[in-house]
């Protein structure tokens, strides 16, 4: 069985429209990704008179501009693939359109998202997950005990809208955090906009807190919801998920299984698993036993902690610790000790009862195994 990524995909079908293939999971997969691309001047905003420009001719600019060179890692995925999009009819005619691009520190937001308008008639609105920020990150860990987030709420208004316009059929998807906010968005929305909404996809998003899968609002539209995570599954399945879920085989190990590029594709669709992996479901017990055992106060002096000795370490980005260096690492550790004592203790306590639960499950997956 000859399988590949999403960027072979497009090699094996770019040239099949949606008339010969109709709209698949793995081309939602490719759109979900899309947003990561850093295409600001590139793709027009919401409101612009521009409108739309298509694809072939964004990857066009994108060359030109010579960013992808600077990019971090996400963004020159999406960058290449979408010159892989530009290559064949599926894809090259699309057009992309109202793009956002937002980074708010004082309210601990990153947000991004764009329209990709199909030749077979509907619209694909991609969130973009999580970036390479610190800040972004800090965001999804504010998911442990707020709803909604910054984000959450600019996903509503952004729906709400940059649709009003046309009455094309919508699929609503994102990657990581991308996968969660389309999913707010869809049960939040107003009943005239969730009407038009086909799809809505989830690839390895967080879920909520357990709050937002009681609301009738959720229910009304959990049907319509496609998640899909890989085997090794860790972002994906934190917090709470009403929907069920497709496993998706990864070449990758371990937290880099998240990466879309590694899900392997097998003619039009993932090569699928009957479940997760043991260290999945390990890890997911582990991190929901400890997150359990936290009130909401505890979570939010965590979070700002850790995010706390980051920035003060000079970490603004995650790509910042693949280049380790002895003195950031001398700074990080000054910056535990100079802690408030009560905060430091906390945080060294609340750690201690995460290493616990993760040795607990490791033993028992052993004695399980036997």
């Amino acid at each position: 069985m000859m399988t590949g990524n999403i960027i072979d995909y497009l090699e094996w079908y770019g040239d099949f429209d949606f008339t010969v293939l109709p709209f698949n999971e793995v081309d939602n997969l490719i759109l979900a990704e899309l947003s990561y691309a850093g295409l600001a001047g590139i793709v027009p905003e919401p409101g612009a008179d521009a409108g739309f420009i298509k694809v072939k001719e964004a990857a066009g600019l994108l060359k030109e501009s010579g960013t992808m060179e600077t990019s971090c890692r996400l963004e020159r995925n999406a960058g290449l693939l979408l010159y892989a999009m530009a290559e064949g009819k599926r894809f090259s005619g699309a057009e992309l359109g109202k793009y956002v691009d937002k980074h708010d520190f004082e309210n601990q937001e990153q947000f991004s998202a764009l329209h990709v308008r199909l030749e077979d008639g509907t619209t694909f609105i991609s969130y973009s997950g999580t970036d390479d920020t610190i800040l972004g990150w800090k965001e999804d860990l504010n998911m442990a005990y707020q709803m909604p987030v910054p984000s959450q709420e600019e996903a509503v208004r952004y729906l709400e809208s940059t649709i009003e316009d046309d009455d094309r059929p919508i699929r609503i998807g994102g990657h990581s955090k991308g996968g969660n906010l389309a999913i707010y968005a869809a049960v939040m929305c107003r009943e005239e906009f969730k009407e038009r909404i086909i799809e809505i996809y989830n690839n390895d998003g967080p879920g909520f807190l357990e709050s937002m899968l009681e609301k009738e609002a959720y229910r009304e539209v959990e049907k319509r919801i496609k998640t899909i995570v890989p085997e090794t599954s860790i972002v994906g399945m934190l917090l709470e998920h009403g929907e069920s879920y497709e496993v998706v085989k990864s070449t990758s190990r371990g937290i880099m299984q998240h990466d879309g590029l590694s899900w392997q594709v097998y003619k039009n669709g993932f090569v699928e698993l009957d479940e997760r992996s043991k260290e999945s479901l390990v890890i997911d017990k582990t991190i929901s036993t400890w997150i359990m055992g936290l009130d909401n106060q505890q979570r939010v002096a965590f979070v700002d902690a850790v995010y706390e000795l980051l920035t003060n370490a000079g970490v603004n980005n995650l790509s910042d610790l693949e280049h380790y260096n002895p003195s950031m690492f001398n700074i990080m550790v000054k910056e535990t000790f100079g802690m408030e004592p009560k905060k430091a203790k906390m945080v060294r306590r609340i750690l201690r009862a995460l290493i616990t639960e993760y040795g607990r499950n490791m033993v028992k997956k052993i004695r399980d195994s036997r």
